[in-house]
């Protein structure tokens, strides 16, 4: 059975991954799924005292005080890149990355550098609008999720620190290139997404495999038997391939 860290999206929390932790801790795998700082039942830290590195942080200081090792860590949305930089910092216990419609940055680059000038002007004026520019609420995008599933959760968000999205990740190791099994999984009823940019250049990429759901961005929390088979595929798929 594997160590298995799951690291949520923006505006988000440990919630979002009730139903994939339930049942992956079914199947016998130690599962961890933090809330970030500034978020969720944290969202009493100001956004003022959280950036990206305070989420690296987290999800590098679980790893480290908890002692795992042969970490699976999975990352959704803007997780990717916070799963980016703990991975860097503990790469020593990491055995496998899983991507689920979340950005992959390489060294230097910002959620709004993958993301793109339209979203992140979007973002930056929501959060003038909402606190003089601290944090963001979450926007109404269409692609999010189904109409049905649309309002299901749109009291559990919370406004997002928004120098999370301005910090770029940093790489730290000496062989900043040099990573375990990685795997994407792209969400093809969100259109238009950033993620499908990042999915095409991985596809061509021999060091990743990638995968689709056919549902939209919020998979995690309204598909979570899918997302959870998923995971344990990906990893069957890696030992199988040891």
């Amino acid at each position: 059975m594997a160590n298995i860290v799951l690291v949520h999206g923006a505006w988000s929390g440990s919630w979002s991954w009730t139903g994939v932790t339930r049942l992956l801790r079914a199947a016998g795998h130690e599962v961890h799924a933090p809330t970030l700082t500034g978020l969720a039942e944290r969202s009493h830290i100001a956004p003022t005292q959280v950036n990206l590195s305070s989420h690296v942080s987290d999800i590098a200081g679980l790893m480290r005080w908890n002692d795992l090792s042969d970490v699976i860590i999975v990352g959704h949305s803007y997780g990717g890149m916070v799963i980016t930089g703990a991975a860097d910092r503990e790469i020593a216990r990491i055995k496998g990355m899983i991507y689920i419609d979340a950005h992959v940055p390489e060294s230097g680059q910002s959620a709004w550098d993958l993301s793109g000038p339209e979203r992140a002007g979007a973002q930056k004026a929501a959060a003038f609008a909402h606190d003089g520019g601290l944090s963001a609420p979450r926007g109404k995008a269409p692609a999010n999720s189904s109409p049905t599933d649309a309002h299901r959760f749109d009291d559990l968000f919370t406004a997002h620190p928004i120098n999370c999205f301005s910090e770029p990740y940093i790489a730290t190791r000496a062989q900043p290139d040099l990573w375990p099994p990685r795997h994407y999984a792209l969400c093809t009823a969100y259109d238009p997404s950033p993620f499908q940019t990042i999915a095409a250049r991985l596809r061509n990429d021999e060091s990743w495999s990638v995968s689709e759901f056919d549902a939209f961005h919020d998979v995690v929390r309204t598909h979570p038997e899918d997302v959870a088979q998923l995971i344990e595929e990906v990893i069957a798929g890696w030992e199988n391939a040891a």
